[in-house]
This record gives C-alpha cells, sequence and structure tokens, in this order.
C-alpha cells in the first residue's frame, strides 16, 4: 500500500485502493524476479495496474499520454500499427501492454529494449489476457485519486522540437564556429579521426587551451570527435563520428552505428540535440536501429518520441 501510494503522489487511502492492490499482487508474481532486482520490477508491476485503473476510469495519466500523442504524433502510440478496427483508445490493448513493457521493463540502464522483439510481443499478449480478467470487476476510481503524470511528465509532453539552427549569409558567427566552416569548405560538420587530431585542432586552429585530463590510453585511441557549426555558437561530440554517413567523414563504420548507434537517442549528454536533429534532418544516421531487430525503421520513424523519451531534460535543454 505504501508503494501505491507513492506512486500516486497522495497519502491517503481510498475505498478502491485495496482492489487494486489485489491485482498488483497478483502480477508480482509474474514479474519479480532476482535477477533483474525487486525494485524495478515492482515499478513495472505497478505500472501495469495503475494503467488499469486509469483505463476502467476512463481518465488519468495514461488517457492523457495517449491522447498528446496522438495530437503530436498523428497515432495513439509509438511503433505499433494501429487501425481503428484493432485499437480501442476507450479500452484496454495489447499494444498499450506492449509499450508499458518496452517503457518500464528495462533493467539494464545503458540498454534500450526493441519495443518490436517477438518476446516482448510475446509476454505483452500474455500480459494482456491476465489483465482482461480483471477488467470487469475491478472498481471506478474517483479522478481525483488516479494518479498523476505517471505515464511522461506533462512539461516533457508540452515542449516543442524547435527549428534546427542555421547559419544564413550576413549572419554574425562566433569565431569558433566561423573557423570551423573554413576548415570544412563550409560544410557545419567537421569530423576529426582521432584524440590527437582533436588536440591538434583544438589549439592551434581554434586557440583553446587544453587542460591535462585524466583520459586512459585506451580512450584516447578510440576518442573521435563531431563538430556542428551553427548560429548559436560550436558543438562538439567526442565518440559518436562513427555513427554519421557523411562524405567527408573519414570514421564512418556501418556495422558499429547498427551495433551502438541508438546510444545517441538514449544515454543523456551523448550527443548535443541540435547535432541530432541535424543529424536526422539529413538522413546522417541511416545504420542506427534499435538492437538486434528485424523491423529497420522502427527507431529511425520514432526517433524523436524516442529521445523526448530517454533524454529528459536533454531533449532540446537550454
Amino acid at each position: 500500500m505504501h508503494a501505491w501510494l507513492k506512486a500516486h503522489g497522495r497519502a491517503k487511502q481510498v475505498d478502491t485502493d485495496e482492489a487494486y492492490l489485489e491485482l498488483a499482487n497478483f502480477l508480482v508474481e509474474l514479474f519479480v524476479s532476482d535477477q533483474y532486482g525487486i525494485d524495478s520490477q515492482m515499478d513495472l508491476v505497478l505500472k501495469l495496474t495503475m494503467y488499469m485503473e486509469d483505463c476502467i476510469a476512463d481518465g488519468g495519466a495514461w488517457r492523457e499520454f495517449i491522447r498528446w500523442h496522438k495530437e503530436k504524433y498523428g497515432r495513439y502510440l509509438p511503433f505499433y500499427e494501429l487501425s481503428d478496427d484493432t485499437y480501442f483508445p476507450d479500452e484496454i490493448n495489447v499494444e498499450d501492454v506492449a509499450f508499458l513493457l518496452w517503457a518500464y521493463d528495462n533493467p539494464v540502464e545503458d540498454f534500450i529494449v526493441d519495443p518490436l522483439h517477438p518476446g516482448l510481443q510475446d509476454l505483452a499478449r500474455v500480459v494482456y489476457g491476465l489483465l482482461e480478467r480483471f477488467f470487469e470487476k475491478l472498481p471506478i476510481a474517483d479522478a481525483d485519486a488516479l494518479g498523476k503524470e505517471w505515464v511522461m511528465p506533462r512539461e516533457q509532453m508540452e515542449k516543442e522540437r524547435r527549428p534546427l539552427p542555421i547559419a544564413r549569409p550576413g549572419d554574425k558567427l562566433s569565431a569558433d564556429a566561423q573557423r570551423v566552416l573554413e576548415a570544412s569548405g563550409g560544410d557545419p560538420l567537421l569530423f576529426l579521426d582521432s584524440y590527437a587530431a582533436g588536440e591538434e585542432f583544438f589549439t592551434n586552429t581554434l586557440g583553446w587551451r587544453l587542460v591535462e585530463d585524466d583520459l586512459d590510453s585506451k580512450t584516447k585511441e578510440n576518442t573521435t570527435y563531431v563538430l556542428y557549426a551553427n548560429p548559436k555558437g560550436l558543438l562538439v561530440a567526442p565518440s559518436v563520428a562513427p555513427f554519421f554517413a557523411h562524405p567527408r567523414n573519414p570514421t564512418y563504420d556501418p556495422a558499429y552505428a547498427r551495433d551502438l548507434g541508438w546510444a545517441v537517442f538514449h544515454a543523456k549528454g551523448l550527443c548535443p540535440f541540435d547535432l541530432l536533429k541535424y543529424a536526422m534532418e539529413h538522413n546522417l544516421l541511416p545504420d542506427v536501429v534499435f538492437p538486434n531487430t528485424t523491423h529497420e525503421e522502427t527507431l529511425r520513424e520514432n526517433w524523436d518520441f524516442v529521445a523526448r523519451w530517454f533524454l529528459g531534460e536533454y531533449y532540446e535543454g537550454d
């Protein structure tokens, strides 16, 4: 009960809570495993139970989320093909369950699950069948008792993707951005293929005074740089250059991009968001996919949502 009330952001128990805790305790038997850690699996169980609570009440954070996604992206959920004949926004759906499993059953923080993975889809169908057994039995909770913003913070949903900063004739650029454009022949992107090349360019071309760092030799050996010159200044992104399919990029590695490129949408601070937008709007990440996927386009077609979901404050951050 303590975990349930905390997830709802309230201290007072209401009449319907006990009934939903019965469902949560039933789901615990299915999900909680020492292999993945009890806390993360308990969170998943609470989210699935709150999903049922919202659907039965036809309100709450889940309804707000799917209506926002429909308005923002043209369909109620990312990733899945939804039709009016098979998806019902006022009921429970197997696609909803699949999304919640994808969103909350990620036991390893430095990994991202393919939302269309067959194993996840099979589990979603099993869980949906269990939830369906409870759907007609559970009471309708009052609107003010439902959890708030448990799917996605409203502030994150309300963020607008800003237009890409583009240098126009006559624009005054920073000295660093201007030097990068000169070095690249006018291309806003410049690629440096090693730590030594970066050290030389930053020191001799940009005139930066570098301080002694604590990177080990192996890290330095594998360091590359993407520099992005734009009207806002100069962005520098270490280590992501091999993902970029650019004719002037000597480090481009399509196999490496396929294996690890998803990290630019997942790891906060790895790739500046303006650079990520530039790459997507110019088709510079064609090999980036969800790990172990057979659905090549899923990540690229839903990249803005995936970045918004995982990057948090780094999505259009200041």
